[in-house]
């Protein structure tokens, strides 16, 4: 297990060197991450290369034990690049130009940029890339983030109808496909094809806007896998990882193919955000947590942790004490296996003086200081018997990038939109996390997969997969077989009606589920964030955002709409079928957390997965570890809170080990 931090020693005076790596190894720290924001140090003019700042921070590091993992620099760029260049940044979707002075405004449709990454990239593996304190890389700096998976540029729009010409070949198979027969926009010339950006009302053509994220997507994961091609030949046996960000599905990018090419899944935790007055539910951070681990399956590391509050312009929540411990402790239980905290200590100057570290703008200890060293402290020996083992779970949540896309911009229903940012369309983010909630508060350890991956389904007892409105047929049929073998499929509404063409099915909804869960819907509303009355037997439930009323052929209902101000009260809402020798659940409503915890307590029971609710603030994992077994359990809340046997003081854990 690693614990480091983010550190930037060209922010400090060379003579802070030694005693900054003196005190973050009294804290328990063994690495730093360094160099990810630092081209225009290290090439400040084309072509001339000075790494000596870099060279002396190395010596140091190594002189005190430590290692570092280094970041390719290009998610800023030097300003002499942008003079040469003014064509090499992005364009938003309202016209603005990303220019110099920001970060992440690298159009990844320059063959200009692609040329300086190789320059600087390849300048960087040769001289550090054998170096015995380096032990890894991170490739560029949060990809895709504030909006940078999408550009509106004359390069992109150049690249997208060479990407366009390469996939359908010809114009007659794009309007086909594309149904462009509506409205008679039929292109005749591919120059005559733009990118959807801004409009003044009715919008594109969503298979049009659906293609421009995928390439959109093709674009980046390119332009990663190019950088890990240049690592692989100079830095030999040094894993690769690039740094993800809250929220999981806030870009268009696919990014377990990003991920296919690089050796682990790093991710940046930041519970709570600048003005934010309270931090994210804790189920919405673990279901985070294990999307990054569920990516590749395998550990991950948090490459940003949260030390202090955070903020570009305004600041909010303080957290209490024990709390930045807890939130440590939770993502080394989700499994993580390397922290690096950010940062080590506070910048004066620059976009990010408000972001706090561990140490504030001054070198004086802080209480952060002396909270995470005493987490990392109790916490070490458990977190190193756990660090490389599986974590095993027998529910898992199923995601899909092509249905994240579609509900960016085709989302229903205003209760599925929700936009904190201008630059974040995160409605599928929040109904994932909403259903991922049942089973973690009912405290089941749960996977978050990526629906098209190859895993195997089969050891799992209950698979949920909410929002699959455009289907593969290839999962479909493995979804199954997993259900005739004995699965449990808990399948959320406007599943299964559309084709990865955007065209709709002519059969009823589910469409091509219907047979399996024995349902059809002719008849829905969306009363957006309204409260729709339930009933599942005398348990009340509430549902919004989306209703459908269902009509089952072979299902059975076991809850039905309950609410009178509804002509359809009295109605099905969910349905349970027999197929195979599994069972398919149709939901066909958003349910709130409190009611889904309700069915899943129904729907884990018969499928035999064991559950306790210990309270809504509590969340118990299990974990296998080389020496022991364990069970963690961890309080959110302020107050003392009861736990099975145990009490638990505010924002307090517990680890029990269990001999195996």
């Amino acid at each position: 297990m690693i614990f480091g931090a983010c550190y930037y020693p060209e922010q400090w005076n060379p003579k802070d060197w030694d005693e900054d790596l003196k005190i973050m190894k009294e804290m328990g720290l063994s690495s730093v991450r360094l160099a990810e924001f630092a081209w225009g140090i290290m090439e400040p003019k084309e072509g001339k290369f000075d790494f000596s700042l870099f060279d002396a921070i190395l010596k140091k590091i190594q002189e005190h034990g430590m290692t570092a993992i280094l970041g390719t620099p290009t998610a800023t760029f030097p300003p002499w690049l942008y003079k040469k260049f003014p064509e090499i940044v992005q364009v938003s979707k309202e016209g603005i130009v990303r220019g110099i002075g920001t970060r992440r405004q690298a159009c990844f449709s320059s063959a200009a940029y692609k040329k300086a990454t190789e320059r600087i990239v390849t300048a960087m593996a040769k001289h550090f890339g054998n170096h015995p304190a380096v032990v890894g890389w991170q490739i560029d700096n949060e990809p895709g983030h504030e909006g940078s998976d999408v550009d509106y540029s004359p390069l992109a729009l150049k690249n997208f109808r060479i990407w366009l010409k390469n996939k359908y070949k010809t114009l007659d198979s794009l309007n086909k496909r594309w149904g462009n027969v509506f409205w008679g926009v039929i292109y005749s010339d591919w120059s005559e094809i733009p990118l959807p950006a801004a409009h003044v009302a009715s919008n594109f053509n969503p298979a049009m806007i659906q293609d421009y994220y995928r390439f959109q997507s093709d674009e980046l994961v390119s332009y990663i896998h190019f950088q890990a091609e240049i690592l692989r030949k100079y830095s030999k046996n040094k894993p690769l990882t690039t740094n993800l960000y809250p929220s999981p599905f806030l870009p268009v990018t696919d990014m377990s193919a990003l991920f296919s090419k690089l050796d682990y899944v790093s991710w940046d935790n930041y519970p709570v955000w600048g003005n934010q007055q309270e931090p994210y539910p804790h189920p919405l951070v673990t279901a985070t947590q294990q999307y990054s681990r569920g990516l590749k399956n395998i550990p991950y590391t948090v490459m940003e942790q949260f030390s202090g509050v955070q903020g570009h312009d305004t600041l909010g929540y303080l957290p209490p004490p024990g709390q930045i411990g807890l939130w440590l402790t939770q993502a080394i239980v989700n499994g993580a296996n390397q922290i690096y905290f950010f940062r080590y200590r506070t910048a004066r100057f620059g976009q990010e003086q408000l972001c706090y570290g561990i140490l504030d703008h001054g070198k004086r200890k802080t209480t952060k200081y002396f909270e995470l060293k005493e987490t990392i402290q109790d916490i070490k020996e458990f977190a190193a018997d756990i660090a490389e083992s599986p974590y095993k779970a027998e529910v898992a949540i199923l995601h899909d990038i092509e249905n994240s896309r579609n509900y960016k911009h085709q989302p229903l229903s205003d209760g599925l939109k929700f936009a904190p940012v201008p630059f974040a369309q995160v409605g599928y983010d929040i109904e994932l996390a909403t259903w991922f909630a049942g089973t973690n508060v009912l405290n089941v350890n749960s996977h978050s997969l990526p629906v098209h991956v190859d895993y195997d389904w089969s050891k799992y007892k209950v698979l949920t997969l909410p929002l699959y409105t455009m289907f593969d047929p290839l999962v479909v049929e493995k979804l199954k077989k997993y259900v005739a073998n004995g699965g449990t499929l808990v399948l959320g509404y406007r599943a299964g009606i559309k084709d990865k063409d955007h065209w709709m099915v002519e059969e009823p909804v589910p469409g091509v589920f219907s047979e399996m869960a024995g349902v059809e819907v002719f008849q829905f509303e969306a009363p957006a964030t309204d409260k729709v009355g339930i009933r599942m037997g005398f348990l009340p439930l509430k549902g919004s955002k989306f209703c459908e009323i269902l009509e089952p052929t072979t299902a059975k209902v076991i809850a039905r709409y309950k609410d009178s101000k509804k002509f359809y009260s009295g109605k099905p809402a969910i349905t349970v079928n027999t197929y195979g020798k599994g069972k398919v659940y149709y939901v066909g409503t958003s349910l709130t957390p409190e009611s889904f915890i309700l069915l899943y307590r129904k729907i884990l029971k018969e499928a035999g997965v064991r559950f306790g609710f210990l309270g809504a603030s509590i969340e118990r994992h299990h974990r296998e570890g080389k020496q022991y077994n364990y069970e963690i359990t961890m309080n959110h809340s302020p107050r003392y809170k009861l736990a099975g046997l145990s009490i638990l003081k505010p924002f307090g854990y517990k680890i029990k080990r269990i001999p195996k």
